[in-house]
């Protein structure tokens, strides 16, 4: 038997399949319809240790490893991929104050910031995206100049995670500082700061409990301690850090496959025609056959990712790559679920009609497929 995981990991993983299946599916389609957030349903994942398996035991986290943090999310995208993508950006602004915060800033927000992050008490989001900028983050407009001890921030951010929550305690900004070298950097904007206001949120095909809005910056005062990291290097820590999410990302696309998969295999044994169950059609059978095969392939691409970047390894082409394949198969297991299920498949009480529209954001979300081939042709050598 191969052993594919460490005890730990497994035991992670039952632990967070066991709590999906008894506390986030039975409410998941109604948070769906009405794009309501749990609040007390995200802050239960705190009380798990979920939101804290990336963070060292002095955040409060339970140091359980970035491979084990994958294996949650795809447990929770297995029953609520809404919840899921909350989760993956929610933690994100933290741990950047982990990893590139001075120690002055780690001691000014641990406890304001960081720790009732880690209790899943509160969410962080992150605005890079823009109207005319999305993949090409080199196209950002959104402008900080140093005013004395302040950044003074003036653009719009458009399609961010977490924006509008009650319990988002503030938003990192990728912002342009140096328009003569094309210079970002990135910056703190708490919640509530005056010039930062939050559109409503938007409506969206599928994901719709997990909130989106747009963020507009007019003369936006913030201290200068707000910006992370030497000056000057925002955009590459974010590239870094798409490393990361797209990693995360695809985890969460392989859950909603796997769902697919075993939602569509349970029906076609059940479902009768012409006088026997579908799944002993050839034309279904080789729809379950490539949705097992794209799964499993999956989890081999996103497990090798997530271990070379927990061990410190260059990451680059497999995180586009377990970003790309991961994603791509996703949504065709999406595809081939609904049709398995035919007409039932696109009724709002079947799950899999649910995973369809969601799945969708997938390809697009933290890099586009196309994006992704593109990283992959770089780190290749085909050009620089």
């Amino acid at each position: 038997m191969i052993k594919e995981y460490t005890e730990e990991q497994e035991a992670i993983r039952r632990m967070v399949r066991d709590f999906a299946r008894k506390e986030i599916s039975p409410g998941a389609a109604e948070r769906d319809a009405t794009g309501r957030f749990d609040y007390d349903l995200y802050r239960r994942l705190g009380d798990l240790g979920i939101t804290g398996m990336t963070f060292a035991e002095e955040y409060g986290g339970t140091g359980a490893g970035f491979l084990s943090a994958c294996l949650a999310a795809e447990e929770i995208a297995r029953v609520d991929m809404s919840l899921s993508w909350t989760l993956l950006v929610g933690v994100a602004g933290a741990n950047m104050i982990v990893l590139l915060g001075s120690e002055e800033q780690k001691a000014l927000w641990k406890e304001k910031w960081v720790l009732p992050v880690v209790r899943g008490e509160a969410v962080t989001s992150a605005a890079i995206t823009e109207p005319d900028a999305g993949s090409d983050t080199a196209a950002i407009r959104t402008r900080a100049v140093l005013d004395g001890d302040e950044w003074v921030i003036n653009g719009s951010k458009a399609f961010i995670t977490n924006a509008g929550l009650e319990n988002n305690v503030f938003t990192t900004v990728l912002c342009l500082t140096n328009p003569e070298d094309r210079r970002f950097d990135t910056i703190i904007v708490p919640k509530g700061t005056p010039g930062c206001t939050v559109m409503p949120a938007r409506g969206k095909m599928g994901l719709r409990s997990s909130d989106t809005r747009e963020l507009a910056f007019d003369d936006c005062r913030v201290p200068a301690i707000n910006l992370l990291g030497p000056r000057g290097t925002g955009r590459g820590s974010i590239v870094r850090g798409f490393f990361a999410a797209r990693i995360v990302l695809a985890s969460t696309a392989l859950g909603l496959a796997e769902e697919c998969l075993v939602l569509a295999l349970d029906y076609a044994k059940q479902r009768n025609a012409f006088g026997r169950p579908i799944a002993e059609f050839q034309h279904v059978q080789a729809m379950l056959v490539d949705m097992a095969l794209h799964v499993e392939l999956s989890r081999l691409i996103r497990d090798k990712a997530a271990r070379l970047m927990e061990w410190g390894q260059p990451h680059a082409k497999e995180s586009a790559m377990a970003k790309y394949f991961c994603c791509e198969s996703a949504k065709q297991a999406a595809d081939y679920a609904v049709q398995v299920f035919g007409a039932m498949g696109v009724m709002d009480e079947t799950p899999v009609s649910r995973y369809y529209r969601d799945v969708r954001a997938t390809t697009i979300a933290d890099g586009t497929t196309q994006i992704q081939k593109h990283v992959i042709a770089r780190e290749l050598g085909c050009f620089r």
